[in-house]
């Protein structure tokens, strides 16, 4: 890998972990919670969590997941900023869900 790719990833990744700990310090502090309670929501130890914030250390697929459910967000909203847009699905489920009302009506 040339050198200037192998900066742009390990800059990439330095920024997704500095900004995934920028909203997690703002969510907490949002919610008027704090990380020694969040810790104990994902059961991991207090002095741990908090090495991973200061160290800006990314945690792993199965650790994220834990710290958006805490914290009632995605782990998409974490890493990048932005919350996936659900309202099509919503959309589309509820014409289907109008559509079977219908059926059943013409069917008494």
């Amino acid at each position: 890998m040339n050198k200037s790719l192998d900066f742009y990833i390990k800059f990439r990744y330095l920024l997704y972990m500095l900004d995934f700990w920028i909203r997690v310090k703002d969510l907490i502090k949002e919610q008027n919670t704090t990380q020694d309670k969040i810790a104990t929501q994902i059961n991991e130890r207090a002095d741990n969590f908090s090495r991973w914030i200061q160290k800006d250390r990314l945690p792993d697929a199965e650790q994220s997941y834990k710290i958006a459910d805490a914290l009632g967000v995605s782990v998409e909203y974490l890493v990048t900023g932005k919350e996936k847009d659900n309202l099509p699905k919503i959309t589309e489920t509820k014409d289907l869900l109008l559509k079977a009302i219908e059926n059943l009506d013409t069917m008494k």
